[in-house]
């Protein structure tokens, strides 16, 4: 896998973790606009899942998914952790901030011969924003980004949006409050979609084992099938390592990555099992101090062009 993006995107995720540990207020937000390749006349949408944390007055760091459309030959998407500089935190009133960090992106690209590639890699993404906060927590966002692929198409996306502040659960997190729930097991199912320009879909099934490690880390084991399509048919075992957010006494945020032994008996060279990465972002709903809802897109990195979303609802009870 290209610049091993699993052991980097949990490596960034724990300094992540190491800065804003102390800190509970944290910001979620969805944005949607226009993208357009900058080199050439092209447009298309754009969308953002957002995280942050506010350090101090005038700082804060960031986890974002970032989708950036379908422009011609390109399905490009990605994960990206920001440093921010803004204006004095206000809880009413307009605020503004500028952003830097490194973007890990999936770029599904046309070949020459009509087929695709998965490509991934690194780039630098650079951001403005201007927030306007109501009293209710809620706050309307502006923000534009520019994203410097190494030969690849630069972009640049125009979004407006909206978002929530919570406080957070004072402490730890909300299932290590309990020691006896520290360990829960999950079984999910959904679909999954893979990587291509015809987007083939089958169904997915998974039995996940979640372990509370420390305050915001945990560890899972995952079994996954993915299912059958023209292009895959593959399934195998996953370990992951997560940060995780309580935004509030019942709803977790959380993102992880590690990687997922595999075997495709649908391989486009004969060799069935390999190794490849699994990204993840999920949330959790604590129905109770033993059941949790489970809400999760997985992205399938791969090494020879077979990556896929796999989307996840499940139920889990904690032991």
């Amino acid at each position: 896998m290209h610049n091993k993006p699993a052991m980097r995107l949990t490596l960034s995720a724990l300094f992540l973790l190491a800065c804003v540990a102390d800190v509970r207020a944290q910001d979620v937000s969805l944005l949607a606009g226009q993208l357009k390749v900058n080199d050439k006349d092209e447009t298309s949408f754009a969308g953002a899942l957002g995280y942050a944390h506010p350090v101090g007055d005038y700082a804060a760091l960031s986890l974002t998914y970032l989708n950036e459309g379908h422009p011609l030959d390109h399905h490009r998407d990605g994960i990206s952790g920001q440093l921010w500089l803004r204006s004095k935190n206000t809880e009413q009133g307009l605020s503004f901030g500028v952003g830097a960090g490194p973007y890990y992106y999936f770029d599904t690209a046309k070949t020459a011969s009509g087929d695709y590639n998965n490509d991934h890699g690194w780039a630098p993404m650079y951001s403005v924003q201007a927030t306007w906060h109501f009293p209710s927590r809620w706050y309307a966002q502006v923000q534009a980004n520019r994203v410097f692929p190494n030969n690849k198409d630069a972009t640049t996306q125009i979004m407006v949006g909206a978002g929530y502040r919570f406080d957070g659960v004072p402490g730890n997190k909300l299932h290590l409050q309990s020691p006896s729930s520290d360990d829960t097991l999950t079984v999910s199912g959904g679909q999954t979609i893979v990587n291509s320009f015809d987007s083939e879909r089958s169904r997915a099934l998974a039995v996940e084992y979640r372990r509370a490690m420390i305050p915001y880390i945990d560890w899972t084991v995952t079994a996954l099938k993915e299912g059958t399509t023209a292009r895959t048919h593959r399934a195998g075992i996953a370990t992951q390592a997560w940060l995780i957010r309580s935004l509030n006494k019942d709803v977790e945020l959380g993102m992880g990555a590690g990687p997922y032994a595999a075997l495709d008996l649908h391989d486009v060279e004969g060799k069935q099992s390999h190794l490849a990465g699994l990204v993840s972002i999920d949330t959790r709903y604590h129905f109770d101090k033993r059941w949790v809802g489970q809400l999760s897109w997985n992205r399938v990195v791969t090494t020879y062009h077979r990556d896929a979303d796999v989307l996840l609802l499940g139920l889990g009870a904690a032991f």
